[in-house]
């Protein structure tokens, strides 16, 4: 199963106590000076000392003074130990250790079974390496296979002999491939008690295990005190689901669930629901947000999945997102099941994002991909959301068919053929509705003159059928027939490049610039469609084009060579870390036209992305207006960071007489462990904000603080969250104000 949130319960307690999985020691003997003897009874066992003496009657071997014991790939050292021959039980005393690669067991006085593996480990401690786990107990007994006792115990994740966090209890039983219990719990902060509870059961398995996760704790003026407490179910080894019951005091119980299957590379998904009987704020909420009605029952399903049909030949890709209410999203933006952590996971596991939570536009689609050699067929239904109406004016796509030729021969006569076409039917429960059909084909003609130029004429030919209802009165057109259109294009290229030596003899570097020229001419004449419905004419363009485009595509590459130092092997390293395009129009019609101020040149429009390294980022693409001497949009990004830590992103949006916003974020890794973060969303033109968040984080090697206040249009507030390591996130506690904000 692929890694995934909570893919491994094993992390925290769990981790710690499955790691008793055996006593088996990995690792060869490193021996000191001293006697030898090997004991071939019941297997092999070699016992290295200063010191070794032999009793007859209890047949028993009493080793003293740097004490090695070693059976198969089993490791023991004390200052003292006597092995029975014949049982193989060892009794160790003074510094006695277990090492592994894994693991290191230690203790004042241990008590092995070499044959059984059982024991008892007196004043002892485990340390987990790979995740840094220690356990601790007065007396550690294995009391089977993969069974544990310990009358009174801790474990930790911090290193030292005094750490800064611990979770202790007594009567602690583990049976590992199940569960542990502890009774008399309590999480402590040096030795100062926090949280108590009279009894705690967890999940004991290395793997993904049911059990209960960790619970988060809150308060917020909105939602009173909060408490929220996952249990995680497995459902074999490609499935599991996560039930989470969030209580809030002032507003009652909210139920989740969440489902993930992975049953191979192309088919996985993830089922989210959270469901609230009947939210105790609803009339409160009525009257801030001047909704028509209280929210009373509310609910948010989402879901994303791909699954793969016919051997891998068809791929079905659904994306659902239903919320009861425009504010939903806007209040449980945080959580277990909230937004931000909803939207995390589909990226993470699906690749794919929600709409944002500001939006009150909500899209759900199912879509059916199917691909050939020389063809593709694409089907989908697309539901739009549309939070602020009843949605019976929203116009939806059910289905839309497309099926495609791809570009091929036409035998040996040089020209090429490609085909496009497309069935939508376009639905709203209150007006216009109907059926409308495309099919395109395109005849191109590629030509090459001396490796130099290549010119590519295009003739496209589209064809509509339609069979629609008229959108209201006034609209008097047909409301079935055909139309035509045609257009022609002719497109022109170069491509030119030079290579740039650089580096060195040792660490060669090369860099190659490529620039590639191109114009294009396009002509279509106008079409009338003042006789046809208006529905009819959706995504077509009757207006004439008559125009020249041209344009440069500038990109540079750099090459390195890498040797792999375990093999030898030799190969080269491609990056593309700049490229820079530009391009602009020329339109003849508006050229030659009568008007007493003629646009006859376009924008000039830009794109360029940066990326010389891992610590620097850039893109940005701009519409320039030659007319008017102003810049239509700007769109830009910048992300720079350095090894120590320190971060800064500025993401920069315009567009002319509608957006101008920039939103930043600073962090200042003050100490290897301290961070300061300042996030600022701003309005330019308001010259107001829309978000400001300052924090300050405390990261240290088994725990962690982050202390932040929050400041946006709808809400504000502080929070503080702690981690801890092996757990995440435990306990959070904030308070939040409504702004007053209204809905749209």
């Amino acid at each position: 199963m692929a890694k995934g949130r909570r893919w491994a319960t094993g992390r925290g307690l769990i981790a710690v106590l499955a790691a008793f999985l055996s006593l088996g020691l990995l690792g060869s003997p490193a021996w000191a000076a001293g006697e030898l003897i090997r004991v071939d009874a019941n297997g092999p066992v070699d016992i290295r000392a200063d010191q070794i003496t032999y009793d007859e009657g209890t047949k028993s071997y009493l080793a003293e003074g740097e004490v090695e014991i070693v059976r198969g790939v089993n490791r023991i050292f004390a200052d003292k130990a006597r092995l029975h021959s014949q049982t193989l039980v060892a009794e160790a005393e003074g510094r006695v250790r277990l090492n592994t690669p894994t693991e290191t067991l230690s203790g004042q006085r241990m008590l092995v079974d070499l044959q059984g593996g059982t024991g008892k480990v007196y004043d002892g401690q485990i340390f987990i390496k790979p995740n840094n786990f220690y356990l601790r107990g007065q007396e550690i007994e294995k009391t089977g296979k993969d069974s544990y006792h310990m009358d009174r115990g801790s474990f930790t994740t911090c290193d030292g002999s005094n750490p800064a966090w611990t979770v202790s209890g007594r009567n602690m039983d583990v049976d590992i491939e199940g569960y542990g219990t502890m009774r008399d719990t309590a999480f402590r902060i040096k030795d100062w008690p926090v949280l108590w509870s009279p009894w705690a059961a967890f999940p004991a398995k290395f793997k993904r295990q049911s059990g209960l996760l960790p619970p988060q704790i809150g308060m917020t003026d909105r939602d009173g005190v909060s408490y929220s407490q996952p249990y995680f179910q497995t459902l074999g080894e490609d499935q599991d689901a996560t039930f989470t019951l969030n209580y809030m005091s002032y507003r009652g119980l909210d139920y989740g669930l969440e489902y993930r299957y992975h049953l191979d590379k192309g088919s996985k998904g993830i089922f989210m629901i959270d469901y609230m009987p009947e939210d105790g704020m609803g009339q409160e909420l009525k009257d801030s947000f001047k909704n028509v009605e209280a929210y009373n029952s509310r609910y948010w399903f989402r879901m994303k999945g791909d699954q793969q049909l016919f051997n891998s030949t068809m791929l079905l890709k659904a994306d659902v997102d239903l919320v009861s209410d425009q504010d939903y999203l806007r209040e449980f933006a945080y959580g277990y099941t909230g937004f931000e952590a909803s939207n995390s996971r589909f990226i993470e596991w699906m690749g794919r994002e929600l709409d944002t939570r500001h939006s009150t536009w909500r899209t759900n689609q199912v879509n059916l991909q199917r691909y050939w050699s020389t063809a593709t067929f694409n089907g989908s239904l697309t539901y739009y959301d549309d939070l602020t109406t009843d949605n019976k004016t929203t116009q939806q796509q059910l289905p839309k068919l497309t099926f495609d030729a791809t570009r091929q021969a036409v035998g040996d006569t040089g020209w090429y053929f490609q085909m496009g076409s497309a069935y939508t039917y376009y639905y709203q429960e209150e007006g216009a509705k109907g059926h409308i059909s495309d099919i395109s084909p395109t005849f191109s003609l590629p030509l090459n003159f001396n490796d130099y130029i290549s010119v590519e004429p295009s003739f496209a030919w589209k064809q509509r059928f339609f069979s629609v209802d008229r959108d209201s009165a006034t609209d008097t057109g047909d409301t079935s027939g055909t139309t035509e259109l045609w257009n022609f294009q002719t497109q022109a290229s170069t491509y030119m490049y030079r290579v740039f030596e650089m580096g060195t003899p040792e660490d060669p570097l090369k860099i190659k610039h490529a620039f590639k020229p191109n114009v294009t001419y396009s002509y279509q004449p106008n079409i009338d469609y003042e006789d046809i419905a208006l529905l009819a004419r959706q995504g077509q363009t009757q207006n004439r084009v008559n125009k020249l485009s041209y344009g440069i595509n500038n990109t540079l590459t750099s090459k390195r060579i890498k040797r792999d130092d375990e093999t030898g092997e030799v190969r080269p390293i491609y990056r593309d870390f700049l490229q820079f395009n530009i391009a602009h129009a020329f339109d003849m019609d508006q050229f030659r036209s009568d008007d007493q101020d003629p646009h006859y040149w376009g924008n000039v429009d830009t794109k360029v992305e940066v990326y010389p390294s891992k610590y620097l980022y850039l893109e940005a693409d701009s519409s320039f207006n030659l007319y008017e001497n102003r810049w239509d949009s700007i769109n830009s990004l910048l992300k720079t960071m350095n090894r120590r830590g320190d971060s800064i992103t500025v993401d920069y949006r315009f567009t002319h007489d509608l957006l101008k916003q920039v939103r930043g974020k600073f962090t200042v890794a003050v100490t290897k462990e301290w961070s300061v973060s300042y996030i600022n969303h701003r309005d330019l033109d308001a010259n107001s904000d829309f978000e400001s968040i300052y924090e300050v984080a405390y990261q240290g090697q088994c725990w962690g603080i982050r202390a932040f206040y929050v400041d946006d249009i709808e809400e504000r507030g502080y929070f503080l969250a702690f981690s801890l390591g092996g757990f995440g996130e435990l306990f959070g506690w904030g308070q939040i104000r409504s702004t007053g904000t209204t809905s749209n």
